[in-house]
């Protein structure tokens, strides 16, 4: 994203930076050098100064990179570290700034040997997330897309009943067909959890079969050209009782004050207090263990952060989870997951599935 480089040096020069370096490969992918330059490839580094940007890639990538780095000149190189040694030498860096929570120890101590009085400041995820945390149009719509092949997969999956199959076959249907609708594959591994195991925040699918009348935990997303959906639904195969009843009422209550809540400038930690005091008021405060949401985009969990110790405050752009939720151990438990984005005209929900207690065969 060329547009975003101009702003990218502005904050170079307001933390007296002469460049900056962003680094992925196969063992530490970076989504933020994938951000800023559009190339998906696994293994490249950009090098961005006050007045140059640039792309080091092997020759795998170089028809790849030359067609997806608009505004970065392209080096196909054998040997990337010495390549970026030499540029940041020709350049005159002194001060370089690199992405602190993705650049291995490894990375920095090659760089270092080659260049012992080059200056490395560290730079916090927090100032790099900033970037991507608010979403345009083209953003938006790779993110509804992903959760609409979400909400068709999930739809056939379900369609077929959940009672007799074990939790790891329901998972695997559900990725199946999150690739047959078109998508790229999975947002990160799904959950499936039934029965006492829906009590589990994050029950991954195991070989249970799943029994009638059981709470059954279903977390699920899809990736669609480099942006992830989310979503989280509670289903009983046949009849609720009054308990899982009253259970998903309580949350499914939650979910909604929250969603009515959404505005702009209202702080992150004020909208989990509101969701957080629902559940309380029902009976089930202690029962809430986790966050309310966090953002989603080009990752899975992105700011904003929306907890009891959350920072900040929503924006428009801004797209995030509503995911409040009740485990009782030895009984199962309830969450319901939603997809929001806060528009111009106020939040917006990207999810397609409906939230009630669905009952299925």
């Amino acid at each position: 994203m060329t547009d975003l480089l101009p702003i990218l040096r502005g904050h170079l020069a307001k933390k007296n930076l002469d460049a900056i370096v962003f680094n992925t490969s196969e063992f530490l992918p970076s989504i933020n050098l994938r951000y800023l330059s559009g190339f998906t490839g696994s293994d490249a580094c950009i090098f961005v100064t006050r007045t140059e940007s640039h792309l080091f890639t092997d020759g795998r990538y170089r028809i790849q990179a030359l067609e997806q780095a608009r505004g970065f000149r392209v080096h196909v190189v054998h040997r990337k570290i010495e390549a970026l040694s030499r540029a940041i030498k020709a350049t005159h860096v002194n001060r370089l700034g690199i992405e602190g929570s993705r650049v291995s120890y490894e990375f920095i101590e090659a760089l270092m040997r080659r260049m012992p009085g080059l200056e490395i400041l560290p730079l916090a995820r927090r100032f790099l997330e900033e970037f991507r945390l608010r979403k345009g149009p083209e953003e938006i719509a790779k993110i509804k897309k992903a959760a609409h092949i979400a909400f068709v997969a999930c739809s056939e999956m379900l369609s077929s009943g959940l009672s007799g199959k074990r939790e790891s076959e329901v998972a695997l249907e559900l990725e199946s067909l999150f690739r047959r609708n078109g998508a790229g594959g999975i947002a990160f591994d799904t959950i499936v959890a039934s029965g006492e195991r829906s009590a589990l925040p994050h029950g991954m699918p195991t070989e249970k079969v799943i029994g009638i009348g059981e709470l059954v935990i279903m977390d699920y997303g899809c990736r669609f050209e480099g942006y992830n959906s989310d979503e989280t639904v509670t289903c009983v195969p046949g009849t609720p009782s009054s308990d899982q009843k009253k259970i998903h009422k309580a949350v499914y209550d939650a979910h909604m004050v929250a969603i009515d809540s959404i505005k702009a400038g209202l702080k992150v930690h004020e909208l989990d207090a509101i969701a957080r005091r629902s559940i309380e008021k029902s009976g089930f405060g202690k029962y809430f263990m986790h966050g309310l949401g966090h953002g989603v985009g080009m990752e899975v969990h992105e700011p904003p952060r929306i907890s009891p110790l959350g920072r900040g405050v929503l924006e428009e752009g801004m797209v995030f989870t509503i995911e409040p939720g009740i485990y009782l151990d030895g009984i199962g438990g309830v969450r319901l997951e939603s997809l929001v984005y806060l528009g111009r005209n106020g939040p917006e929900i990207i999810s397609e599935m409906p939230k009630e207690l669905i009952s299925v065969g």
